[in-house]
């Protein structure tokens, strides 16, 4: 009705039509806004709701586009219809915003957003700290393990070294290297196994949580090390086991000291007079047996009381002073004391009382011992006897205390030589502190079992003994037992003993596995000094170095027979293939060149054919000691096998080999060559000549080049040399 109304003012149909233009040209930009909006918020819920709206806004614009076309062409069934659609789409609209409102209102707003932002923040910051805090607490872990002053190590279930610490390694001997390839079984002494693995199962089935024991580990030089061990197991977060830490402290001093207050302990209570030990107010801490026997009260009731009530009281407040002010004065006191049983008996004692210090030299207690001398007379001679014997046998432990040291000290340094001519270096200067007011030798018997002769020498220059002489000379090695000679004539004297000799000489033969490998000399110029003990001592001595030599004997014995051949005394095939390759590789290195000659005997067959197999050997022998002569020391000269020799000639030239080679083939005919008396006659010899790298690259091709230059020089002839792959012969 309204286009009827417009059809008659032609202006205001205009300024409509112009109106519906503009509000279509604006809803049109809207809908371009929206199309875009979705690019920037991706929320499914968001695209539904933008896409309606894009679906009302074009509906509208095209409503108010079709009611500016009404104006000319009326079509109101159309303009209905899109009415329709567009009230339809509005109502679905609805529909949607009413379902999404609940979740739009639960999505947080920019203060909540900001909130949670600041919680997060604050939760990284805490992480932060938390993390700073771990590694802190893993370089202190790792400072205190690294740098502690015992033994700590990570040990695996299976008993391997994970982790070890400096101290750990000072106290075994190994570096950490030696020690992570090695098990705690490997160092752990052999008794000490079963106790062991007995505490690992415990802590394993979880019935201890940790253990601590005392037990021994060999040492990298082969000496027992007692250590206190402490063991706990670290878990998992689910309990399962994951290894053992361990803490290792080195007792050996400790227990040494422990061995020693138990040898003075045994002494203490089984000496035969009363020893009393009191504080510095008088107060007995200990005493002994013989003083239980001597003043008739048992340990338990006397400790604790005053000295006095020994005493006779009259007496005591007068002793008392006596005794302090002597110890003040001269550290010791000695005297005749009455004394008073627990019966009221008396009686008379000569006692003798010593300060005691501390570790600080601080007096800190005294120590009296006490003896019996209720009948005066007789005992006053043996107080006498007896405190004399007393003060020797505290000597002679102390001593003999000090020898066992020196002893063990001399048997580690022995046992860590590596050759005999070291053994017999060290020898002389561990054997002096012994035996300080003696001067003597070490004699080894030669290999032809007639022979004696001294190796090295200590004290004087010059010893009792000659330097050389025979076996049967020395009473000691003939008897297999100590012998000791005197320049009084008192019995016998060994005829090697010079004869202008003063005081005594001892001789102590050297036996390991019943024979004699030599002798100890001893000579001291005043008589008295070789006592029975120091005999005895020399004894000991005597055994531990003879053992020591025959283990080193044995020992250079079985690296020989395992490089060299017996019959020629060259190296034997195996030292040569291992010697082959390093020098090989040396070269290679260093740009070198290494020479090879293969030689062979000519007629070698025939010759023990003619001569016998016995005489072959010979030939090989003289063979061997003539080629042991003719090379330098940087040569190796090998048995290759059968009568077949190489020599390999590290950094030679080929012309070097060449003349080397030819000096060899000719001399060797300069060879006297006997057999039981029978001149066996000259040899000759064929050689093939190799180098590396010009022949082979790796020792077997040098050889094969070698082996095949020699066979040609034998089948073009003999005695002559010929190179690697050259068909004609040099001389």
């Amino acid at each position: 009705m309204y286009q009827h109304y417009y059809l008659y003012q032609t202006q205001v149909t205009r300024l409509d039509a112009t109106s519906d233009s503009a509000i279509a040209f604006a809803y049109y930009l809207i809908s371009i806004m929206v199309v875009s909006s979705p690019r920037k918020r991706q929320e499914i819920i968001s695209q539904w709701i933008y896409g309606i709206f894009r679906i009302l806004l074009v509906l509208s614009i095209t409503i108010n586009f079709l009611e500016t076309w009404l104006f000319w062409r009326p079509d109101y069934w159309v303009l209905g219809l899109l009415k329709a659609i567009t009230a339809s789409s509005s109502v679905c609209a609805m529909i949607l915003l009413m379902r999404s409102l609940p979740q739009f209102l639960t999505n947080p707003n920019l203060t909540q957003l900001k909130q949670a932002n600041q919680l997060l923040e604050l939760e990284i910051k805490e992480r932060h700290l938390a993390e700073e805090a771990l590694r802190e607490s893993k370089e202190r872990f790792h400072n205190a393990f690294d740098y502690a002053a015992i033994g700590m190590a990570l040990v695996g279930l299976n008993g391997s070294w994970l982790q070890v610490n400096h101290a750990l390694c000072e106290i075994v001997g190994y570096s950490e290297a030696e020690l992570l390839a090695k098990t705690c079984q490997d160092i752990t002494h052999a008794e000490d196994l079963e106790t062991d693995f007995d505490y690992v199962r415990q802590l394993l089935t979880g019935e201890i949580r940790c253990y601590h024991i005392e037990k021994r580990y060999i040492h990298k030089l082969g000496y027992v090390l007692w250590i206190m061990l402490s063991v706990s197991l670290v878990c998992d977060i689910h309990g399962q086991p994951l290894y053992f830490i361990t803490q290792i402290q080195d007792i050996t001093e400790r227990k040494r000291a422990e061995q020693t207050l138990q040898q003075q302990a045994y002494i203490f209570e089984n000496i035969s007079d009363g020893v009393i030990i009191t504080d510095l107010l008088g107060r007995i801490i200990d005493w002994n047996r013989a003083a239980e026997n001597m003043f008739g009260y048992d340990k338990a009731e006397i400790i604790g009381k005053n000295l006095n009530i020994l005493h006779k009281p009259e007496e005591s407040a007068v002793l008392t002073k006596k005794i302090i002010d002597e110890l003040h004065t001269n550290n010791r006191w000695a005297g005749e004391i009455n004394f008073v049983r627990k019966d009221r008996t008396q009686g008379v004692c000569e006692t003798v009382f010593v300060p005691l210090y501390n570790e600080h030299g601080q007096p800190s207690a005294t120590i009296g011992v006490n003896r019996n001398i209720t009948e005066r007379k007789q005992a006053e001679a043996a107080l006498q006897q007896a405190n004399k014997q007393l003060t020797s046998w505290v000597q002679q432990l102390e001593q003999r205390n000090h020898e066992i040291a020196l002893l063990s000290h001399m048997s580690d340094i022995l046992q860590a030589c590596l050759t005999i001519e070291e053994a017999y270096k060290v020898i002389a200067q561990l054997i002096q502190p012994l035996f300080p007011q003696t001067s003597g030798g070490v004699f080894i018997i030669s290999s032809s079992k007639h022979l004696v002769e001294t190796v090295t020498i200590w004290g004087d220059l010059t010893v009792a003994s000659k330097t050389v002489f025979s076996a049967n000379q020395c009473w000691a090695l003939r008897r297999g037992r100590s012998h000791l000679s005197t320049s009084d004539q008192q019995g016998l004297k060994c005829s090697h003993i010079e004869e202008s000799f003063a005081g005594e000489a001892l001789c102590v033969p050297m036996m390991a596995q019943g024979e004699a490998l030599g002798m100890l000399h001893f000579h001291s110029p005043e008589p008295g000094q070789l006592t029975a003990a120091k005999q005895q001592l020399a004894s000991e001595v005597a055994e531990r170095i003879a053992l020591a030599l025959a283990n080193l004997r044995l020992t250079e014995a079985l690296q020989q027979q395992s490089i060299r051949d017996p019959l020629t005394g060259l190296f034997n095939r195996r030292y040569l293939e291992e010697s082959l390759e390093r020098e090989i590789s040396r070269a290679e290195r260093s740009h070198k060149h290494v020479g090879i000659i293969m030689m062979d005997v000519d007629h070698f067959k025939s010759f023990n054919d003619k001569f016998g197999h016995e005489a072959g050997d010979i030939v090989l022998r003289e063979l061997g000691a003539f080629l042991k002569k003719q090379i330098r020391k940087a040569d190796i000269a090998c048995r290759y096998g059968g009568e077949e020799i190489m020599l390999i000639l590290p950094e030679s030239s080929l012309e070097v080999c060449q003349e080397r080679a030819e000096r060899i083939r000719q001399t060797v005919k300069l060879l006297d060559l006997r057999y039981q008396h029978q001149k066996l006659g000259s040899i000759t010899l064929s050689l093939g000549v190799a180098m590396y790298p010009e022949h082979g690259l790796t020792g077997t091709a040098v050889i094969e080049a070698a082996d095949t230059a020699l066979y040609i020089a034998k089948k073009t002839g003999r005695d002559r040399i010929v190179m690697a792959q050259s068909q004609v012969s040099l001389y």
